[in-house]
């Protein structure tokens, strides 16, 4: 009889190993190649960087958490219904209408952008996403995926007016937010702030969102203020989702990769799904963008490529998965 360790215990002893590997090879990789960099290049690029990708990928992977347990829809993610579309499109309004080097422009046009694609999104799949009353209602995936996709295209569009319309010197930042690259991304702080807000918003209910989960009778029959309980943690996963765009721009599919991780190894209660999917997510980042950094060195890869070509493949076989 072979004996499996507890679920807590393994998430544990993973998070103990992986997260030092990780910025310890974000630490040691570069364009340049492996190995200790001198102080200043250590201290002034790849600490930040580091802590950057970490940071970002916590949020992106803590958001993704909040909304699968909020739509009861394990394919959601910040990415696949189009709320990071949304905040690239409200950080890029906040760099072409803000005078330049405005404190916090870009941070605060991307959560409010992710709060208006989030809302569009609930608006519009409202009906299938089980508000009734019955104890088996259940969110229609499908819909609720269609339109994301159709909010994401919508950003898409107003993306693409944009990079019409701007100068030279705005379309090379607008191309930042467009690749999701970490290149660049010196402040580390402000993400790693809203990791810290959108978790002191959702985790102290947790159990309630673990009611959520199961349906919103089952939730009204225990107690819970659902609409008030929906509210708080859809714009928990805004501000997460906001600043992490604004961080490194827009990457995708960290919220889909790091919770299905974490439920992997058996924790599926959202007071523990949400911390350990947080650290996996920034895990993930930062071993991605790694690989980004060094794949075809000295030349580097943007993030989010490397971040797609893993969770494309896990989102078509979960989405498989879901229909057999």
């Amino acid at each position: 009889m072979i004996l499996k360790p507890p679920p807590i215990v393994l998430a544990c002893l993973l998070a103990t190993l992986l997260v030092p590997a990780a910025l310890l090879l974000g630490l040691l990789s570069g364009s340049s190649g492996w190995g200790w960099p001198n102080a200043d290049i250590l201290w002034l690029i790849r600490v930040p960087r580091v802590l950057a990708a970490f940071g970002t990928g916590a949020a992106l992977a803590l958001s993704g958490a909040l909304i699968q347990l909020v739509t009861r829809n394990p394919l959601g993610d910040p990415h696949v219904l189009g709320v990071t579309s949304g905040a690239s499109v409200g950080a890029l309004l906040a760099l072409l209408l803000l005078p330049a080097g405005f404190w916090l422009g870009p941070e605060v046009g991307a959560m409010l952008g992710a709060l208006a694609s989030m809302t569009l999104v609930f608006s519009l799949a409202w009906r299938s996403m089980g508000r009734g009353l019955a104890p088996s209602a259940q969110p229609g995936t499908v819909a609720v995926l269609l339109v994301g996709v159709m909010v994401g295209a919508a950003c898409g569009a107003a993306v693409s007016f944009m990079l019409a319309v701007a100068n030279d010197f705005q379309l090379r930042n607008i191309v930042f937010w467009l690749l999701g690259d970490l290149n660049g991304a010196s402040v580390w702080w402000p993400v790693w702030l809203a990791v810290a807000v959108s978790f002191a918003m959702a985790w102290p209910r947790a159990q309630e969102l673990d009611w959520l989960a199961r349906g919103d009778a089952w939730a009204w029959t225990l107690g819970v203020p659902v609409a008030r309980r929906r509210r708080i943690a859809i714009l928990a996963a805004c501000i997460a989702t906001g600043v992490a765009v604004a961080t490194a721009g827009s990457i995708g599919f960290v919220g889909l990769v790091a919770p299905h991780v974490v439920r992997l190894t058996g924790l599926r209660n959202a007071r523990l799904l949400l911390p350990f999917s947080a650290l996996f997510g920034g895990v993930f980042l930062v071993l991605a963008d790694t690989v980004a950094r060094t794949i075809i060195s000295p030349a580097q890869l943007p993030v989010g490529v490397i971040s797609a070509a893993v969770g494309v493949p896990l989102f078509l076989m979960l989405l498989l998965r879901r229909r057999a």
